[in-house]
């Protein structure tokens, strides 16, 4: 474990049963890491959250009709998960697999600030006043880092409200007539 807060470049995910919280292993370059959980309610309120930043921080999607504005969006988070741009769900980015066996006491999440610079996400993730893990995420990597919390919140059970249509079940092909 290293001094936080820490500058993430992967993030592992587990579901911890007995106290209902996703499991969160945020680990730098240099292989230090945080052990941190998210709540339910948080993992809610970030889905839907970063879910609407990249619906409101879409060039074109922003310009269209309203009727098209999900499916360019759906159209980009198919092409973040499945298509080009960089690494896929791995330890470069995001991974979905669970953390490493012999960790610490998670430290609860209790908040998070999101600033969106030109080409970035910046992430922090907080308990209380102190930083604990900070991301800097691409569009592609916060498409993902979306659909990896989604996937865990489901896996868990938790049946969390998804604000955005191109989010929800069934929306995972694309159909061209």
């Amino acid at each position: 474990m290293s001094a936080i807060p820490i500058k993430a470049v992967s993030l592992a995910f587990a579901y911890d049963a007995p106290e209902d919280r996703l499991s969160l292993f945020a680990a730098d370059g240099a292989g230090h890491g945080v052990h941190v959980a998210l709540t339910r309610r948080l993992t809610e309120r970030l889905t839907n959250g970063l879910a609407r930043l990249l619906e409101r921080s879409n060039a074109i999607a922003s310009q269209a009709p309203a009727a098209l504005r999900d499916d360019i969006i759906l159209l980009e988070h198919q092409d973040a998960l499945f298509g080009r741009g960089g690494p896929a769900l791995t330890e470069a980015s995001v991974a979905a697999d669970g953390p490493a066996p012999a960790l610490p006491a998670a430290r609860l999440v209790g908040a998070v600030d999101v600033t969106l610079t030109p080409a970035t996400f910046e992430v922090s993730l907080r308990d209380g006043a102190a930083d604990l893990v900070g991301l800097s995420l691409d569009r592609l990597q916060v498409h993902r880092l979306v659909e990896v919390l989604s996937r865990r919140a489901d896996a868990a059970g938790w049946n969390i409200a998804l604000d955005a249509a191109w989010l929800e079940p069934g929306q995972t092909e694309i159909v061209f007539n």
